[in-house]
């Protein structure tokens, strides 16, 4: 099996896009890869140069899916540490929240996850504007 096969034997694709690294992990869910110079290298990053060209070196990869174990490259974008820092607290901040913007409570109920968009959307607010 060629490098390329090897790898993508390696993921699985899941509903919301990501694909999934199911071999070897670091603790913080990063996917590890022996890559073609017998060299384990975090895979977000062998797949990232391999389909988006080399990583500018005052670049770090960041998963837009915020899925550490992801591997897709739609969801792998080259940004600056400060803006993965800014994009981390901003997540952190918005996942906190215990209610929307229009006031109503985040609870299993009146909460959606739409394919395809990060974050969660209230479903009261939903039914609203969709009248």
């Amino acid at each position: 099996m060629n490098i390329i096969g090897r790898f993508y034997s390696k993921f699985t694709v899941s509903i919301d896009g990501c694909w999934i690294w199911n071999a070897s992990k670091l603790k913080s869910g990063y996917g590890l890869f022996t890559n073609e110079h017998r060299k384990t290298v975090t895979a977000h990053r062998w797949i990232y140069e391999r389909t988006k060209g080399a990583i500018p070196p005052d670049l770090i990869i960041d998963h837009i899916c915020r899925n550490p174990s992801c591997v897709n490259p739609d969801h792998l974008q080259a940004i600056t540490q400060s803006n993965n820092i800014k994009r981390s607290l901003l997540v952190k901040a918005r996942s906190a929240r215990t209610h929307c913007k229009h006031g109503h409570e985040f609870t299993p109920e009146n909460t959606r996850y739409v394919k395809g968009q990060r974050g969660r959307r209230c479903a009261t607010c939903a039914k609203i504007s969709k009248n």
